[in-house]
């Protein structure tokens, strides 16, 4: 076991197991963790639908345009070389943002605390995401004179994503030289 966990704690194993849990093929996800790594970015999520790759990107520091470009062109050259649906596919390459889809357990567990909405099964829920455990969900609503709790299962949770208010929006902008917003790190 010891040699497990030395494995689960390197970033690449967890770009992988990301990339696995994100139903990608091997000869995708193995490509794209190895590109991951060259560029300097962690894969957040990735997805193949046709012939159209999409792979979004972070960073601690927040992944740039010039880091997106750069894993781009790392991942093309890695999937050309490898003759990936023979140079025939489109890839579609971003970061998550700030309003984010929430797909993995752990995805989740990064979200407590934020307000969130999730689209299960039995409709749409709105809320602040109070828990997150190996089986599922708990989301808090402030709906009404009493607070209310919906707790769903991960297999019922059609899409969920972080929902930001305006003001949460504008405290995360800063004025940059000209005026314009820059993100506040």
């Amino acid at each position: 076991m010891p040699e497990l966990v030395t494995l689960l704690d390197s970033v690449e194993c967890w770009a992988i197991i990301a990339l696995m849990a994100s139903q990608v093929p091997p000869q995708v996800s193995e490509p794209i963790a190895a590109a991951a790594r060259d560029a300097g970015v962690e894969v957040y999520h990735a997805e193949l639908g046709g012939r159209t790759l999409r792979v979004q990107v972070e960073s601690a520091a927040g992944a740039s345009v010039r880091a997106c470009s750069d894993f781009a062109r790392a991942l093309a050259t890695k999937l050309d070389a490898a003759g990936f649906l023979h140079g025939q596919y489109e890839l579609e390459v971003s970061t998550p943002g700030v309003e984010r889809s929430l797909y993995q357990p752990e995805d989740y567990v990064k979200a407590l605390n934020r307000q969130v909405r999730v689209l299960a099964r039995d409709g749409l829920h709105e809320g602040r995401l109070a828990a997150a455990g190996p089986a599922g969900i708990t989301i808090r609503t402030e709906v009404g004179p009493a607070p209310a709790t919906f707790e769903c299962a991960y297999a019922e949770i059609r899409e969920a994503r972080i929902r930001m208010s305006d003001s949460e929006l504008f405290a995360r902008a800063v004025p940059g030289p000209r005026g314009h917003a820059e993100r506040n790190q």
